[in-house]
């Protein structure tokens, strides 16, 4: 014998009810991934500050920004965080790059010198002991020091550690959840 049987529910009333049990564990997600990103960023602007000759600038260049954190209103399950820096060319610093020249690349023998094209100077290239340099045309000091030299490459090595940061600070957003949800 089959039994039959028939559910009526006050369909309004019963998403009301599962928004309402929804709710505070959106905002414990949404808060503990606005607290994850936020102690990312502090952490990797601490790494940054201490990885060499960046300044204030570069430091408050790290940032995060929460997508899709609030829907129709209310806290949403679907947020991101996204954690970026505002100079594009930051990644080389975290990942390493190698620049190469065409055919070199002129590098100013005088730190913060400006590149070879924009020093308005006449400029005249030699070779000396086998390493191309370029020297100051209008300078007739017989010990003239180059004012750039000619490599084929330059390696810019890992400076920071951003990445690992953020995977670090990952890993402990089920224990920011879980405060921010006792919180409720």
């Amino acid at each position: 014998m089959a039994v039959k049987f028939k559910v009526k529910v006050d369909q309004p009333r019963w998403l009301q009810m599962i928004r309402d049990k929804q709710r505070p564990v959106a905002t414990a997600a949404v808060a503990a991934l606005r607290e994850t990103a936020a102690n990312a960023v502090q952490e990797g602007r601490s790494n940054i500050a201490g990885s060499g000759k960046f300044g204030p600038k570069w430091q408050s260049g790290l940032q995060y920004r929460t997508v899709d954190a609030v829907a129709d209103g209310e806290p949403s399950l679907q947020a991101k965080a996204i954690i970026f820096h505002k100079f594009g060319f930051a990644g080389v610093f975290e990942h390493g790059a190698t620049i190469a020249g065409k055919p070199l690349l002129w590098i100013p023998t005088q730190e913060g010198g400006p590149a070879a094209s924009r020093s308005g100077k006449k400029l005249v290239s030699a070779t000396v002991r086998g390493r191309p340099m370029l020297f100051d045309a209008n300078d007739k000091n017989r010990d003239r020091k180059p004012l750039y030299i000619g490599v084929p490459s330059v390696r810019i090595p890992k400076r920071w550690r951003i990445t690992e940061i953020v995977k670090e600070h990952a890993a402990k957003i089920a224990m920011l959840f879980l405060k921010h949800f006792k919180d409720k």
